[in-house]
């Protein structure tokens, strides 16, 4: 039977096997992590993994992407429409603080979570990657 633990331990293993570093987020209600990355067009980004009690689903999200200010409110829901229409792994949001966020959930399958949540990793910090530009370009007019 799964488990939020046991699937949370898979995660961690095929993190080791790839030598990146993460942190359990032990103030957490259900098993989290937390991975920091340095990125081409972001200085730093983490990204979040919450398994749920039932093991069988997790919510993962990013911390904040860009943040948008107050004048320009406009242009950044515009952009966040824009990335939520052109990549589907994430959804991209603007918070009440005017910060650029995105999160999905995902199915977990037992004979591979691991490598699951690992291919979900990769997606969310490639997607976030490119939709910084995006953003950027919404924002300044440039890269």
């Amino acid at each position: 039977m799964a488990s939020a633990q046991g699937n949370l331990i898979a995660f961690e293993t095929a993190l080791d096997q790839r030598g990146i570093r993460y942190q359990e987020m032990e103030d957490s209600k259900v098993p989290a992590l937390r991975i920091g990355y340095s990125l081409s067009n972001i200085d730093h980004l983490d990204v979040y993994f919450w398994f749920d009690d039932i093991g069988t689903t997790l919510h993962y999200a990013t911390g904040v992407i860009t943040h948008v200010p107050e004048d320009k409110t406009d242009v950044g829901l515009r952009a966040v429409n824009q990335l939520n229409v052109q990549y589907r792994w994430l959804s991209f949001y603007l918070d009440s603080d005017n910060d650029v966020l995105a999160n999905a959930d995902a199915i977990i399958l037992q004979d591979v979570v691991g490598d699951q949540c690992y291919e979900l990793l990769q997606r969310a910090i490639n997607v976030t990657d490119e939709a910084y530009a995006v953003l950027m370009k919404a924002i300044w007019g440039s890269n």
